[in-house]
C-alpha cells in the first residue's frame, strides 16, 4: 500500500500496546518480580537471560545484547520490516493503519518490468544448471567448492551456458523487427544482462559462468555476479550500473540472510559471492559481499539498521591490512554508541570459504569471537606506524590516533577512547583536544529501537555508607523479588553486597578469573542479574581493566549504570584481594538460593508427606542439610 505511516499513528499505537501481551505471544514467560523473564527468542541458551521490563516497555537480553520495544520485537521475532510490524501490531488491536498521501493515485513501482526481466533471467540461468549440456562442469566446480544441492537452491544459483545469446533467444524471441522482441532486447541492455555493439548488434553478457543472482532487501533480482570455469579474466563478472542495481549501496547475501528465521545479532562482511555461499553452507547464514567495491559508509549504516555488531574479514596480508584501514575510517562516523565494529585477520592463503570448510562452524566462530574490537584495532594500526617507544613516537601516535577518534560520533565510546589515548601516550585530554576538529553534532542511534530516558540509570550508590537503604533506593530495576521469605534486614545487607561486589568486579575485571563461579545461585533482582551477567562475560572475554569491560557494555541499558559504578572511589586495605570478596558475597548469595529452596521442600512436606516429592526433590531433600550445613557462617 502506498502512502507513509503518520508519525502520530505511531506513537499512538506504540502508548496503546503492552509489550508483555506482545512477548508472551510469542514465547513463554516467567514473573520475576516487577519484571518477567524467558530463555531469549533470539539465541539459545539453557538458562534465562532475557529480560522484559513493564515499566519501561521493553526487552533486554543480557546474552546477546537485543533491545528494543514492541514494535522491534515484533520485527526481530515475525522477520517483518518495519512496516509491516506495524500493521500486524495495528490489526491485533483491530486498528486501521493511516496513510498520508492517499488521495493521489497509486502508481505502479518504477522499472516494474525491469525486474520481472531479471527474474526471468535469474529462472533461465537456475533451469540451465539442471538441463544444459554443459551442466556438468559447472556442477563439478560447485561440488568442489564444497556446496550441496540445498544451498545452491537457497541462494538461485544457476549457470550462463556457452554461446553469444541463450539468454537473448529465451527471453526474447521473434524476429529483429518484431516490436516485442526489440523491446525485450532492449529491456535486456537496460538491466545489463545483454551487452550492444557499435554495429547495433547484441549478445549475451555472461557466458560459461556460475551465476549468482543480486537480490535487493525486497527479494527482487536486480542483477548478477558470474563465476568464470575456466581460466579466463575476469574471474568474476558482476552486472553494471542499471536503472535497478547500483553497486555502492546493495550487499549480496543481504537478503538471504535476513529470510533465515534467525535473530541476527551480528554481520560479516566478506569479500566474495562464495564466502557467503560456503558460510551459509555450513550454518553461519549471517555473511554479506560487497559487489565489487569497497565497504563504503552507505553499506555500513544499512547494515547497522539490522544489527548492532559487524565483523569486516580480511586476508592477514600486507593487502588486507590496508582495506581494513580503510573499512576502520569508513566505519567510525556511523559508530554510535551500542553499535560495535570488528576486525578478524585469516591467516595467509585462507579465505572464509577453504577456512570453514577445513575447520567447521564451531572454529570459524571462535575465530569471530576473538577478533579485535575497533577500539584494540585503532590503537595497534597507529602504533605499527610509529615507534611507540619513543617520545617523540608518542607524540605522532597522539597526532594520528586523535583525528582518528574524533570521527566518532558523540558519545561513551568516543569518550572512552579519548581517556584510553591519554593514559597511552601520558597527554593530557586538554593537550589532545587541540588535535581535535570542531565537534560534530551528535547523530540519532539508527539501531537502537527504545529512548533510553535519565531515569532508568541514576547514579549508582555509595556502598561504603553505614546507613544502606531500601534495595529499589539503589537502583530502579532493583526490586525485592515475591518469593522473598527473608528478613528486610538481609535483604538490605544482600542487596548493598551486591552493589559492593559489581563495584569491585567493575574496577577489578580480572579479579573474575580467580573466581569460581557458583551454579546454583539465581538472580533474584536486577543488580543480581546484572553481577551475573557482568561475571560470565568476563569468564568468557577476560579483560584488564575497566576500559574494557565498559566498551563491552556500550550501548546496553546498563552502560550508564556500569559507568557510575566504574567512577565510585574505592580503597582496598592493604593485602586485601578483591577476588575474596567477591567470592565471599557471592557465596552469601548461594546460601540464600540453598535456603530459598530447602524452605521451598519444607512447606511440601508440611503440607503433604515426603513420599510425595519426586525422586529429584527427595535427593535435594536430603542432600540440602549438608549443604547448608557446609555454607554455615
Amino acid at each position: 500500500m502506498a502512502g507513509r505511516i503518520p508519525q502520530n499513528f505511531i506513537d499512538d499505537l506504540i502508548s496503546r500496546l503492552d509489550i508483555i501481551d506482545v512477548v508472551s505471544a510469542r514465547t513463554h514467560l516467567k514473573k520475576a518480580g516487577k519484571n518477567y523473564s524467558a530463555c531469549c527468542p533470539f539465541h539459545n541458551e539453557k538458562t534465562p537471560s532475557f529480560t522484559v521490563s513493564p515499566d519501561k516497555q521493553f526487552y533486554y537480553c543480557f546474552g546477546c545484547g537485543a533491545t528494543g520495544s514492541a514494535v522491534k520485537f515484533v520485527m526481530e521475532f515475525d522477520g517483518l520490516e518495519f512496516p509491516d510490524a506495524v500493521e500486524k501490531l495495528a490489526a491485533d488491536l483491530n486498528i486501521e493503519v493511516p496513510r498520508e498521501g492517499l488521495g493521489q493515485q497509486n502508481r505502479e513501482p518504477q522499472h516494474k518490468e525491469l525486474y520481472a526481466l531479471a527474474k526471468k533471467a535469474a529462472d533461465f540461468f537456475e533451469l540451465q544448471l539442471r538441463t544444459s549440456n554443459e551442466k556438468d562442469k559447472a556442477i563439478s566446480y560447485l561440488k568442489e567448492r564444497g556446496l550441496s544441492g540445498k544451498a545452491a537452491k537457497f541462494f538461485s544459483i544457476g549457470y550462463a551456458p556457452p554461446g553469444w545469446d541463450n539468454l537473448q533467444n529465451a527471453l526474447a524471441p521473434g524476429e529483429k523487427n518484431d516490436s516485442t522482441h526489440n523491446k525485450t532486447i532492449k529491456q535486456l541492455i537496460n538491466c545489463g544482462m545483454t551487452v550492444e555493439k557499435e554495429d547495433g548488434r547484441t549478445y549475451d553478457r555472461f557466458r560459461d559462468r556460475v551465476m549468482f543472482p543480486i537480490r535487493n532487501v525486497k527479494g527482487q533480482v536486480i542483477a548478477f555476479g558470474g563465476r568464470v570455469l575456466g581460466d579466463e579474466k575476469p574471474k568474476y563478472l558482476n552486472s553494471p550500473e542499471t536503472p535497478i542495481f547500483h553497486k555502492g549501496q546493495e550487499l549480496y547475501g543481504l537478503y538471504e540472510a535476513r529470510k533465515i528465521r534467525q535473530k541476527l545479532t551480528r554481520m560479516i562482511i566478506v569479500e566474495g559471492y562464495m564466502d557467503v555461499v560456503a558460510l551459509a553452507e555450513y550454518g553461519i547464514h549471517y555473511a554479506v559481499a560487497t559487489l565489487g567495491t569497497a565497504t563504503s559508509e552507505h553499506h555500513i549504516r544499512r547494515l547497522f539498521k539490522v544489527v548492532p555488531e559487524i565483523i569486516f574479514c580480511f586476508d592477514g596480508d600486507k593487502a588486507g591490512r590496508t582495506a581494513a584501514t580503510r573499512a576502520m575510517e569508513t566505519v567510525l562516523p556511523a559508530l554510535q554508541d551500542g553499535l560495535q565494529a570488528r576486525f578478524l585477520f585469516l591467516p595467509d592463503g585462507e579465505d572464509p570459504d577453504t577456512i570453514v570448510r577445513k575447520e567447521g562452524k564451531e572454529a570459524f566462530e571462535k575465530r569471530l569471537d576473538k577478533s579485535k574490537h575497533l577500539p584494540e584495532f585503532l590503537f595497534d594500526n597507529v602504533k605499527e606506524q610509529v615507534d611507540f617507544d619513543t617520545l617523540d613516537g608518542k607524540a605522532r601516535f597522539g597526532q594520528i590516533a586523535a583525528p582518528l577518534i574524533s570521527r566518532l560520533p558523540k558519545g561513551m565510546l568516543k569518550e572512552l577512547m579519548q581517556q584510553q589515548l591519554a593514559q597511552e601516550t601520558g597527554i593530557k585530554q586538554e593537550v589532545l583536544a587541540k588535535l581535535l576538529p570542531t565537534e560534530t553534532q551528535p547523530q540519532t542511534n539508527i539501531h537502537s529501537a527504545v529512548n533510553l530516558d535519565a531515569e532508568f540509570v541514576p547514579d549508582a550508590p555509595d556502598w561504603h555508607t553505614t546507613e544502606v537503604a531500601d534495595s529499589e533506593t539503589l537502583h530502579p530495576l532493583a526490586e525485592t523479588t515475591q518469593l522473598d521469605r527473608q528478613s528486610a534486614k538481609e535483604n538490605k545487607q544482600l542487596a548493598a553486597l551486591t552493589i559492593k561486589a559489581l563495584t569491585l568486579l567493575v574496577k577489578y575485571p580480572q579479579s573474575a578469573q580467580n573466581i569460581e563461579w557458583l551454579e546454583t545461585f539465581e538472580p533474584e533482582d536486577e543488580n543480581e542479574q546484572l553481577l551475573c551477567e557482568i561475571f560470565k562475560k568476563l569468564k568468557q572475554s577476560p579483560q584488564e581493566s575497566s576500559v574494557g569491560l565498559l566498551i563491552q557494555w556500550t550501548g546496553s541499558p546498563y552502560a550508564e549504570f556500569i559507568k557510575d559504578i566504574a567512577n565510585q572511589p574505592l580503597e582496598l586495605p592493604k593485602g586485601v584481594e578483591p577476588s575474596d570478596d567477591i567470592a565471599g558475597i557471592l557465596q552469601r548469595l548461594e546460601r540464600r538460593a540453598l535456603r530459598r529452596e530447602w524452605q521451598g521442600l519444607q512447606h511440601k512436606v508440611a503440607n503433604g508427606s515426603i513420599s510425595q516429592l519426586s525422586s529429584e526433590e527427595k535427593a535435594r531433600y536430603l542432600a540440602l542439610p549438608r549443604q547448608l550445613k557446609k555454607h554455615k557462617e
